[in-house]
This record gives structure tokens, C-alpha cells and sequence, in this order.
């Protein structure tokens, strides 16, 4: 069964999505389309990141929900050759691991750290050494928007971190200030709130798990 193609393209449907295609959750595909959000955003994303996840259900979900396929110029029509044709693009082991990748204490407090004080804060409290834990989190939650906002911060900071260390990196948010308030601002900003995320993460989860 198709569902109607969203005309909304929700950005916070979007994000659960994603999430959904990444945990394989029929379900919650179904609900974050009904929800406003677009099978075929950000070029196709869902359907590449269940293909990524190599899980043949939640492609061959995505599919018959209406996914577009175009784009990856594929010469057999039965579903059945399409599917596997999909499938030689999946890696020969599924990226998501058996552990919980989501360290949900650390997404929780450095999100919390970056809306009260902005994205300099974690530099602050702990040096920065959590931001790996954070970055990987937010993409496994699907919060694109605040996951590109933290990289882009990173990768600013990292020619003075590793030029000269702590100190080079107090001096660039001293020297950058305003363009650090400038990306916190974004962070704060987006719609892909990785608090409410994370509680669609936990729920899909514990589902599966059972």
C-alpha cells in the first residue's frame, strides 16, 4: 500500500523518519508519513539509509509506501529484482550495532550545555572530551540539522586545538565569539529537537528488543 506523498515535508517528521529507517521500525515509518513527513527528502535519505542499515524489510517497506527509486537507474521492474538490485548497495554487515551506540546521559547534557550557554560550553565543563560521544549520537537519532551545526563547530575549532592544545581553543572562542553565538543560535533554532528524538530512539528500541 502507497501512502500519499507528503505535500507538508514536516522537518521534525523528517528526522523521525530517518530514525525509524535506521532502527527498522515499520510502524513508526508509517506514522512519521502520516505525520507530514517526505519518504523521499534530502535525495532519497530513508531508502539510503535503510539500504546502509542493510535491512531488506525496511527497504522493501519504504518501496511499497512509494519511495522513489529513479535515482538509482535500476533495469529490472519485478519487486522482488528490485529489492535485491537495492540490496547490492547495502554493506556486507548492517552499520548499526548490536550495542546501543546512543549514549543518552551524554546527548542529554551536552545538548543541554549548548541551549543555556552555546556551543563553546562542553570546552568549558570537560575540554571538549565529549563532543565525539555527542556527534556520533546525534546521528544515530537522525538530528541532521543540529548534527551538521556541531561538525561545522568542530571543524573550525580543530586547526587551534590542535595547533596549541586547550589553550588554542580558549583563544578561539574568545577570537570567534560572535560567530560561536552565531552557530549556537542555529543550534537552538532547528526543528529536530534531539531531546524529543532521543525519546523516539529509546521507544523504537525497546521495541525491538523484545
Amino acid at each position: 500500500m502507497k501512502l500519499a506523498v507528503s505535500l507538508m515535508n514536516d522537518p521534525f517528521a523528517n528526522s523521525q523518519l530517518d530514525l525509524a529507517c535506521r532502527v527498522g521500525s515499520r510502524d513508526a515509518i508509517t506514522e512519521a508519513i502520516e505525520d507530514g513527513a517526505d519518504i523521499n527528502h534530502s535525495g532519497s535519505s530513508p531508502i539510503i539509509l535503510a539500504i546502509m542499515a542493510n535491512d531488506r524489510a525496511t527497504v522493501e517497506a519504504l518501496v511499497e509506501l512509494g519511495a522513489d527509486i529513479s535515482c538509482f537507474e535500476l533495469k529490472v521492474s519485478n519487486q522482488e529484482g528490485l529489492i535485491n538490485e537495492l540490496m547490492k548497495g547495502a554493506p556486507s554487515t548492517s552499520d548499526v550495532p548490536e550495542e546501543d551506540p546512543v549514549d543518552a546521559k551524554i546527548l542529554r547534557a551536552l545538548d543541554k550545555q549548548i541551549r543555556n550557554k552555546g556551543l563553546g560550553e562542553p570546552f568549558a565543563k570537560k575540554r571538549g572530551a565529549e563532543y565525539p560521544t555527542f556527534l556520533d549520537a546525534l546521528k544515530w537519532i537522525a538530528a541532521e540539522d543540529c548534527h551538521m551545526i556541531v561538525e561545522d563547530f568542530l571543524q573550525r575549532v580543530d586547526p587551534s586545538k590542535q595547533e596549541s592544545g586547550d589553550v588554542g581553543v580558549d583563544n578561539y572562542l574568545k577570537e570567534h565569539a560572535a560567530e560561536v553565538e552565531e552557530l549556537s543560535a542555529r543550534y537552538v533554532a532547528v526543528t529536530d529537537l534531539p531531546g524529543e528524538l532521543l525519546k523516539e530512539y529509546v521507544k523504537e528500541r525497546k521495541k525491538l528488543s523484545k
